[in-house]
C-alpha cells in the first residue's frame, strides 16, 4: 500500500514543552490504525499534527507525497477529517443540519448545496445508520449516535482520511464495539485511511490493522496486531508485566500481572 502520510524525523512542542521527539512513520492508505500509550505520551499531539491542528518546531509532514506546507487548507479538508476527543456544541442542530457542515470544504460560506450535495449528505446518514434520526436534535442523541453524527459529517466531506482522538471514550462498552465496528466497516467500503487514539489495546487489536505505540513522546512498538499482542511488547508500551491471551481469532485479552 502507499502512503498517505508520511512524516520525518517530526518534533512537536506545545507551550515549551517537547511532546514528540523525531518521530518517523509512514500511514498507508486503507490501513486503520490505533494509536496507543500512557496518557501524556503524545498519541492526541501526533493526532493533531497530522490534523495541521499543531505546527512542528522540527521535521516534515507530507500528504500523498506533498509537503503539508504546500496544501492549501480548503484542499487538505477535501482530504483529512478530524474529530477531536470532545466536539464542539451542537447549539440545537438537527442531525441533517450537522452533517451537511461536512460539504463546507467543497461548498464554501456561499455556495449553494446542488443534488449532489444532497445525495452525500444522505449516504452519510444511511452509511451511518442515523436515517431515522435525520430531524432529531443532536443535543437529544444518545453518546453513541452522537459520535455517529460526527462521522457522518466527515463522510459528507469525502475525505480519504479520518483522524479521530479517543472516539469510544465517553462510551459504554456495547456501543464501543459497535462503532469500532462501524469504522473498521466505512474504511472498508469507501477505502479510507483511519487513524484513531484508542486506550483500550484488546479493542485496538481486534479492530485495527495496525498498532503503533508511544512513549515519553518517542515510539516505541509498531506492528500488525498479530506482531504486537504479545507480553514483551506490552510490556514495553504500558510498563508493568502483562500477559496477553487470544480467546479466539483475532481476539485478545491482556491483563496485568
Amino acid at each position: 500500500m502507499s502512503a498517505f502520510f508520511n512524516i520525518q524525523s517530526l518534533g512537536v512542542a506545545v507551550g515549551g514543552t517537547e511532546i514528540l521527539r523525531n518521530i518517523t512513520l509512514d500511514f498507508a492508505n486503507g490501513e486503520v490504525t490505533a494509536l496507543l500509550g500512557h496518557n501524556g505520551s503524545g498519541k492526541s499531539t501526533l493526532l493533531k499534527a497530522l490534523a495541521r491542528q499543531l505546527s512542528p518546531k522540527g521535521g516534515t509532514l507530507s500528504l500523498n507525497g506533498t509537503p503539508f506546507s504546500q496544501i492549501g487548507q480548503r484542499d487538505f479538508a477535501r482530504q483529512v477529517g478530524y474529530m477531536p476527543q470532545h466536539p464542539p456544541a451542537t447549539d440545537g442542530l438537527t442531525v441533517r443540519e450537522l452533517v451537511a457542515l461536512g460539504r463546507y470544504p467543497w461548498k464554501g460560506p456561499l455556495g449553494r448545496y446542488q443534488p449532489d450535495d444532497h445525495r452525500i449528505i444522505d449516504q452519510a446518514i444511511d452509511d451511518t445508520g442515523l436515517g431515522s434520526f435525520s430531524h432529531r436534535s443532536v443535543d437529544t442523541l444518545s453518546g453513541g449516535e452522537r459520535q455517529r453524527a460526527w462521522i457522518a459529517l466527515l463522510l459528507a466531506q469525502q475525505t480519504r482520511c479520518l483522524l479521530l482522538d479517543e472516539p469510544i471514550s465517553a462510551l459504554d462498552v456495547l456501543h464501543q464495539v459497535e462503532t469500532l465496528r462501524l469504522i473498521r466497516s466505512l474504511a472498508r467500503k469507501r477505502g479510507l485511511t483511519v487513524i484513531m487514539v484508542l486506550h483500550d489495546v484488546d479493542l485496538a487489536a481486534r479492530f485495527c490493522d495496525r498498532l503503533v505505540a508511544l512513549k515519553a513522546g518517542t515510539l516505541t512498538a509498531d506492528g500488525s496486531p498479530h506482531e504486537t499482542m504479545n507480553s514483551p511488547t506490552l510490556e514495553s508500551i504500558y510498563g508493568v508485566p502483562m500477559g496477553v491471551m487470544e480467546r479466539a481469532p483475532g481476539h485478545w485479552v491482556s491483563y496485568v500481572h
